[in-house]
């Protein structure tokens, strides 16, 4: 004889809330920058591992199958739903670039160029770790960053000496020991540069 459903032993897809602070994180975090995101984050994951593990452990032991297997699925419910989303444009930094896109461009039209010289800029992105820069929104004109790292022209090469030198916007294309450095398109003629080291801004 089948053993009965136990009560409130059901599929949910409920449990996938849980792991929403950890996204809001990535599409909040710059609204404050000034926060200590970093002890927020250690938070979060202890809060959301006590619960998950609290809610396995009673689920097991009251044989709530069907809830034990939803909770471990909810990590992979809430990946499809991010993929989705990404499929269609939408992730947390396109959406911080649409609102937040004229502030820079009103930033880059006041900069001053002689002789109509290609403008080159970049915005500190994400120094939410040690106020060190793991991404930076990058704006050229010249849409030269985004070549492959030694096709950049000489003038290329010379705008961004004088960007690091005199207003410490140093761009550096070349990955050193243990380092990946990954250049996105966002926009016309906006650029996100991924560091998985800080090194490469100084």
């Amino acid at each position: 004889m089948p053993e009965p459903v136990k009560r409130r032993d059901r599929f949910t897809w409920t449990y996938a809330l849980w792991l929403l602070p950890f996204l809001a994180q990535n599409w909040l975090y710059w609204l404050h920058p000034q926060l200590d995101w970093w002890t927020i984050s250690l938070i979060i994951w202890v809060v959301t591992l006590i619960a998950v593990a609290g809610s396995l452990c009673i689920n097991l032991a009251q044989r709530r199958w069907r809830r034990l297997v939803s909770l471990l699925i909810a990590p992979l419910l809430l990946l499809v739903l991010l993929r989705i989303l990404a499929a269609v444009g939408i992730t947390s930094d396109s959406v911080r670039f649409a609102l937040t896109k004229q502030t820079y461009l009103a930033e880059i039209e006041r900069t001053d160029l002689p002789g109509g010289e290609q403008r080159f800029r970049t915005f500190v992105w994400d120094d939410t770790f040690l106020e060190k820069t793991y991404s930076t929104l990058v704006y050229d004109e010249s849409d030269e960053v985004s070549l492959p790292r030694g096709e950049q022209s000489a003038a290329w090469q010379q705008r961004v000496q004088i960007s690091c030198s005199e207003k410490k916007e140093c761009v550096d294309l070349d990955s050193g020991p243990d380092e990946y450095v990954n250049i996105r398109k966002i926009g016309e003629h906006f650029y996100i540069l991924d560091d998985s080291l800080p090194n490469a801004f100084p």
